[in-house]
């Protein structure tokens, strides 16, 4: 009866996760715009990643599971996908929220997963159903509405506001590394190839933090507002986002799962407008009505 029990609450915290998994996503868009002009781009990732990467080695040490061998003969690997998922999907989001608002990182943040199916389609052969492929063309015109304003000249002048590209690369950046999880093998667990690669996304920020420093100058003095920050992104954007959604999958399926990539972009949009007073435009809605159809059609399984 306590197994019962037990398994019937795990449920229930699997639902109310589905609820603020989104809100974890969405912390990392905000905190992006947040510390515009407060704390360096390229250092405040190399701290999220460096923080994280130490927390989970020190869990698994703890209880025993760093495979060290394996670590070493997976390094390059490791490192790789470390560049890509950590490393221009980390960076570039920092330096585009000096630029564009949390609303456009949200959005076109969410137009991933139609890249993730568009490069598995290109790369890898996976089939399409003819109602994903309408999705991927309704999300990628999203990006477009969302990048030009909804102004059809900014398309023909090719004037993108630089923060929305910077978006764009981490995000295309995110595409491949998520492939490259699916399809690159590995003996090592979940947490241990994501601890690995967290320390991996250190160091690959490391020399561009010090060319941060010669050119911006040395960091701020300390404050709440930047240790926050740094919590916030740790605990909240990494951890806590990455723990609870694989928490989802395993317990309600990752359909269901799915559901924290419709919610995150309307979570960043409507934390956007109540803490940095951002403004919901007609291009933010244009392309939200086309993005998030798009990447429902999209997550649809292929029926048979």
């Amino acid at each position: 009866m306590m197994a019962q029990i037990s398994e019937t609450l795990k449920d229930k915290i699997a639902w109310a996760f589905v609820l603020i998994c989104p809100a974890f996503f969405a912390s990392n868009m905000l905190i992006a715009r947040g510390m515009n002009g407060v704390f360096p781009p390229l250092s405040l990732a190399f701290a999220r990643w460096f923080f994280v990467g130490i927390l989970v080695f020190v869990a698994l040490a703890f209880m025993r599971q760093l495979p060290w061998q394996t670590l070493r003969q997976e390094w390059g690997r490791i490192l790789f996908l470390a560049s890509l998922g950590m490393g221009l999907c980390g960076g570039p989001v920092y330096l585009g929220g000096e630029l564009t608002t949390a609303m456009n990182i949200g959005l076109i943040y969410s137009a991933a997963p139609l890249l993730i199916a568009l490069l598995a389609f290109i790369r890898f052969g996976e089939k399409l159903s003819y109602w994903q492929m309408l999705g991927m063309v309704m999300g990628l015109c999203g990006v477009v509405v969302i990048l030009t304003m909804a102004d059809i000249n900014r398309l023909a002048n090719l004037s993108f506001n630089t923060g929305d590209l910077w978006i764009v690369l981490a995000t295309t950046s995110f595409a491949i590394y998520s492939l490259g999880l699916k399809y690159s093998r590995t003996s090592l667990s979940q947490i241990q190839r994501f601890g690995a690669m967290s320390l991996g996304g250190a160091l690959w920020h490391l020399p561009f933090v010090i060319g941060e420093i010669a050119i911006r100058g040395p960091w701020p003095d300390f404050t709440w507002a930047i240790g926050g920050a740094i919590f916030s992104l740790v605990f909240s954007a990494s951890l806590g986002a990455y723990l609870s959604y694989g928490f989802i999958v395993s317990r309600l399926g990752a359909t269901i799962a799915g559901a924290t990539l419709y919610l995150a972009p309307i979570y960043a949009a409507g934390l956007a407008i109540l803490l940095l007073g951002e403004r919901l435009e007609m291009h933010h809605l244009l392309g939200g009505a086309l993005i998030l159809p798009g990447l429902w059609l999209v997550s649809q399984r292929l029926k048979s």
